[in-house]
């Protein structure tokens, strides 16, 4: 029985399943002023997301890593929450980059494994392959779980190719302007998008904190 091509895989059997993988940024305004969307500039002009460091609070061990969700596009909504969102203290915010897992598969992407503290001691998991473990347990009367973001990783940063299938941006104006500048300054980005998507139209709106 010959295995099945990427592009015979059930994306369109469920929806739930999509072929590409998402990477969202945030502002680093308390480090040094820069929006989500500056960041998000500065990832096509590169070509490069930069790996979190371990010393950021999300990754294990003593590796980099770069980070993406398995998330079809219409659930963004329910993931770009107002609690992880906030602008004083954001997971992410609605801005990154859509890539196809075919891509993110040969660079080195891979599922992360959701385990226990316990489960680590018992699988004894190497210390250089940390990077891959992300947190999942109970703890008495909670839940430490972050199996909804279906979270990809790659050791250390991710160079991007030089075309990308998106672009998220907020607003319908800064996709106006975004697009713009690609056409303006072409040589000014590394990593060009092929399209640049408000997600309050593909999300059809998006929560608000209560302070705006």
């Amino acid at each position: 029985m010959s295995l099945p091509a990427f592009d015979d895989l059930p994306f369109n059997q469920r929806p739930d399943l999509t072929p590409y993988l998402i990477h969202l940024t945030k502002n680093t305004e308390s480090q040094n002023d820069r929006t989500a969307y500056d960041n998000l500039e500065s990832i096509l002009e590169s070509g490069t997301i930069r790996g979190s460091r371990p010393s950021q609070g999300m990754i294990k061990g003593n590796h980099r890593a770069a980070c993406f969700m398995d998330v079809p596009f219409a659930s963004l909504k329910y993931v770009l929450t107002p609690e992880n969102t906030d602008r004083q203290k954001p997971r992410y915010e609605p801005y990154g980059i859509a890539l196809t897992k075919r891509f993110a598969y040969g660079a080195g992407c891979r599922p992360v494994l959701y385990l226990s503290n316990a489960e680590l001691d018992e699988l004894s998991i190497p210390r250089a392959e940390l990077w891959r473990v992300v947190r999942f347990e109970s703890q008495k009367d909670r839940w430490i779980s972050w199996v909804h973001e279906r979270e990809w990783r790659c050791k250390g940063s991710f160079d991007l190719p030089s075309k990308i299938q998106m672009a998220f941006v907020r607003t319908t104006r800064e996709a106006e302007k975004l697009t713009e500048d690609l056409v303006k300054y072409p040589r000014d980005f590394a990593c060009r998008p092929r399209a640049v998507i408000p997600l309050t139209v593909m999300c059809q709106g998006l929560l608000q904190l209560a302070d705006g």
